[in-house]
């Protein structure tokens, strides 16, 4: 991989974790919307907070309404994406074992694939997190149908 394709799929990287936490906002929001606070009051509450309290208000705040936008097993894999998210965003260039490039192109296959399969997975994430909260809105909707 050359270091400009890594460069523009790094970029592509972080829209992606972006997306997700601005997907977790939103689900934050979703939950919280009643007749009180319009969803656009419960973004705004989470405007400053960061995927990991992000994940675990979401886990809180399902627990508290007793709903189920995502399952124990989505919330531990989500884990697993916030603790890449925050490699690529603090340590692969600066930690313990920096990307490296030479001669125009990434020294380490290995790194190349990593940046592949964790953009991947990001998009994916963007995704079912989409889908969930689109999910949730449909069963709150079915909950207020008049028959």
């Amino acid at each position: 991989m050359t270091e400009q394709e890594f460069r523009v799929k790094y970029c592509e990287l972080m829209e992606y974790y972006q997306y997700i936490e601005m997907h977790l906002k939103g689900l934050c929001a979703d939950l919280l919307a009643n007749e009180d606070i319009s969803w656009f009051e419960g973004l705004n509450n989470f405007r400053e907070d960061p995927f990991g309290p992000l994940v675990k208000k979401l886990r809180e705040i399902q627990a508290e309404k007793n709903v189920m936008a995502l399952s124990s097993d989505e919330f531990a894999a989500l884990d697993e994406v916030r603790k890449k998210r925050n490699y690529w965003t603090h340590e692969c260039f600066g930690g313990l074992n920096p990307i490296v490039f030479r001669n125009g192109v990434v020294r380490n296959n290995v790194n190349a694939d990593k940046i592949i399969y964790d953009h991947q997975e990001a998009v994916e994430w963007d995704e079912k997190l989409v889908e969930a909260g689109r999910k949730y809105r449909a069963s709150k909707k079915e909950n207020y149908k008049i028959s």
